[in-house]
């Protein structure tokens, strides 16, 4: 079976109140110790699988979880073993759920691996249920702790778990909660944490993106529902990430390349039927801006700054950041972008308001258009206005996200073809992108330290040796023919 419940992190400042409200609850007590176990190389996280067992009243359960197919959404099969605490954790009793048991082979290749404990929980829960239109929903309100070794963090959280009735209604009860309590997604889980804790390091991998898989007889509706699943899926971890204060650049990076191509599916696949509310493009833009200024230093620094040392700059570091640029964690804690991410997630789910259309030529003529353009700007890129060689660089990465969204329509070869002129010339103009970023950055720094008129000269003429070389690389993309019917 599969469970739909989303997880939410309490603000410090709102611990009380929330504890108050929840004292006033007809609320089920629970105490609840949990022991995980993996292999010693910890193939069961590789793989995204968490096993545990655990004490629930006087009845231990041992719970397998495992990725499912939707975002907030998960594989759970539980084993009732008794009021004995076990001995050893045992995946045998997974061999009669043919699902299960092929996840597994494909994780340990047997079911008679070994496994060991590595950390364990212990939670007071507070368990309230309410009934929400034709919904049920489980509110559970979590506060302990997870234990490895000497070392443990605490857990102080809170998950609606959809018992009954329809994910739309679910989210529609969980937006009052969010206002009144200032709660946040967090996309990890307490096995997620626990191994965090294991490795003795809160950062957790940088998610990219997944492959799309999208089929002939999908309506336009299917299509855009799968997409955003899909590139929810890339940005939520990220997002996590960043909310916790536990990130490194690729995660700023990855948050932008996810919004990005949710941007350009809803512009994409804009057509009257579709319904998408125009604030959706509003928010995100605001959203990938809020990032950019931190992703643009992180860019500099790592791909700038070695090149400026080695070219004998007198200033190798980057201009003292401004003091008005709001920090990273707070973008994904607050209510709006918290909103935003539910409609999305809502509308990747709800049935269309009316029958749907399966002709997608609309879309292929767009991909036409995108193509047309930047062709037309190959044999003048040096002689554009700089405004409008970045309206290039944007079309060539929203034709690139768009292919990508519909490749697995077309044979994968004439698609690798394809992409392979087009990656290159991304690169190239991403390049070009940053050292206007750079001058950007320098310039106004000309008036606080003289030696920065060397940065800006130096980056000068990497524009105009870079623009000639976007130039012949845009006339070799022009060759290349499209290989959809508009």
């Amino acid at each position: 079976m599969s469970e739909i419940e989303l997880k939410f992190q309490i603000p410090s400042h709102m611990h009380a109140q929330i504890q108050q409200d929840f004292a006033g609850l007809a609320a089920e007590r629970q105490h609840l110790w949990a022991r995980y176990f993996d292999t010693e190389d910890l193939q069961l996280h590789a793989h995204s699988i968490a096993l545990r067992q655990r004490l629930e009243n006087d009845l231990w359960l041992q719970t397998l979880k495992a990725p499912a197919q939707q975002p907030f959404e998960r594989l759970e099969i539980e084993h009732k073993l008794g009021k004995k605490q076990p001995k050893q954790c045992k995946l045998s009793h997974y061999a009669k759920h043919p699902e299960v048991d092929q996840l597994l082979k494909k994780s340990l290749d047997t079911l008679q691996t070994p496994l060991i404990l590595q950390f364990e929980t212990e939670v007071q829960r507070s368990i309230h249920s309410e009934k929400y239109k034709n919904s049920i929903i489980e509110i559970a309100f979590d506060q302990g702790e997870i234990r490895h070794s000497a070392e443990f963090t605490a857990i102080y959280e809170i998950e609606f778990e959809l018992k009954q009735g329809q994910l739309s209604e679910l989210i529609e009860f969980v937006q009052p909660w969010i206002e009144r309590y200032s709660l946040w997604l967090d996309s990890r889980s307490k096995s997620d944490r626990g191994y965090s804790l294991v490795a003795r390091s809160c950062l957790i991998p940088a998610q990219h993106q997944q492959p799309l898989e999208l089929h002939g007889d999908d309506t336009l509706h299917d299509m855009l529902q799968k997409v955003i699943r899909n590139t929810l899926q890339h940005l939520l971890p990220n997002a996590t990430a960043l909310s916790i204060e536990c990130h490194d650049s690729e995660h700023i990076h990855q948050a932008r390349v996810a919004i990005r191509r949710l941007r350009s599916a809803l512009r994409f696949f804009n057509v009257e039927e579709l319904h998408i509310p125009p604030v959706w493009a509003e928010q995100l833009t605001e959203l990938f801006q809020q990032l950019g200024a931190a992703r643009d230093r992180d860019a500099l620094a790592e791909n700038l700054l070695p090149q400026l040392e080695a070219a004998g700059s007198p200033i190798n570091d980057l201009p003292p950041v401004k003091a008005e640029n709001i920090e990273v964690s707070h973008l994904f804690k607050q209510p709006e972008t918290n909103y935003l991410i539910l409609d999305l997630l809502r509308y990747s789910q709800t049935a269309p308001l009316k029958k749907n259309s399966k002709d997608i030529r609309t879309l292929y003529q767009r991909l036409s258009k995108l193509h047309q353009q930047i062709c037309a700007d190959a044999a003048r890129f040096c002689e554009l206005e700089i405004e409008d060689q970045h309206r290039t660089r944007k079309r060539v990465k929203r034709l690139r996200y768009n292919i990508e969204f519909l490749q697995n329509l077309f044979p994968s070869k004439a698609v690798k073809t394809y992409l392979k002129a087009l990656k290159p010339l991304q690169e190239s103009l991403g390049h070009y992108n940053d050292l206007h970023v750079a001058e950007d950055l320098y310039l106004p720094y000309t008036k606080q330290k003289a030696k920065a008129w060397f940065v800006i000269g130096w980056l000068r003429a990497e524009q105009q040796r870079l623009q000639q070389d976007i130039q012949n690389e845009l006339q070799i993309f022009s060759q290349t023919e499209p290989f959809w019917k508009s």
